[in-house]
């Protein structure tokens, strides 16, 4: 899980060059919809590049081996529908930069959309290791049967739990996430 959240999270930054910016500004929050926006439109390029870098370790019979290719076009049958709301929630992390804001909102979705993706399969290549491919496969797998928005909806939901904040020295504690999730209403 931990992977994912850096994968969403640096790609919103990433995909803007922003993260030096977006740290120095005030803080912004996503909604789940903006983060489930953004899971949308990034899990393909997720899933590909896990397919890509798991690849070698894996079985050539193994579920991403097999079922992998089908799985990703299912992911892509809804990005472009969420594309519009995951470019407004990386434009919103930009930060108070209106100039950077304004130079990203008025790049043609041509120009933004090959940028994006292209951040999160380099990060998600240099992301995983080769001890997680086992595990990557096997919640492929277990999300498989999912409709694409639930699986996107768990992802964030997975997210907003993780965001949490932990209680120093419990067993199991970890950091609060650097995804800036807006606290539900």
């Amino acid at each position: 899980m931990s992977l994912v959240r850096k994968i969403v999270w640096g790609a919103a930054l990433a995909s803007l060059g922003m993260a030096e910016v977006a740290a120095a500004q005030d803080p912004v929050c996503l909604s789940e919809r903006e983060v489930t926006s953004l899971v949308t439109y990034a899990l393909p390029v997720v899933m590909e590049g896990a397919i890509k870098t798991c690849g070698p370790q894996l079985s050539p019979q193994g579920y991403l081996a097999v079922q992998g290719p089908s799985l990703v076009q299912r992911y892509a049958a809804r990005k472009s529908a969420a594309w519009p709301e995951a470019k407004a929630a990386l434009i919103k992390l930009g930060g108070n930069d209106d100039k950077m804001k304004d130079v990203v909102a008025n790049l043609s979705d041509e120009a933004l959309q090959p940028f994006a993706e292209g951040i999160v399969s380099a990060m998600v290549t240099k992301g995983i290791k080769p001890g997680q491919c086992k595990a990557i496969e096997r919640g492929a797998r277990l999300l498989s049967p999912l409709p694409p928005e639930n699986t996107a909806e768990l992802v964030t939901f997975i997210l907003v739990l993780a965001d949490k904040p932990k209680v120093r020295g419990a067993v199991g504690a970890s950091k609060k996430s650097n995804l800036p999730i807006c606290p539900a209403a």
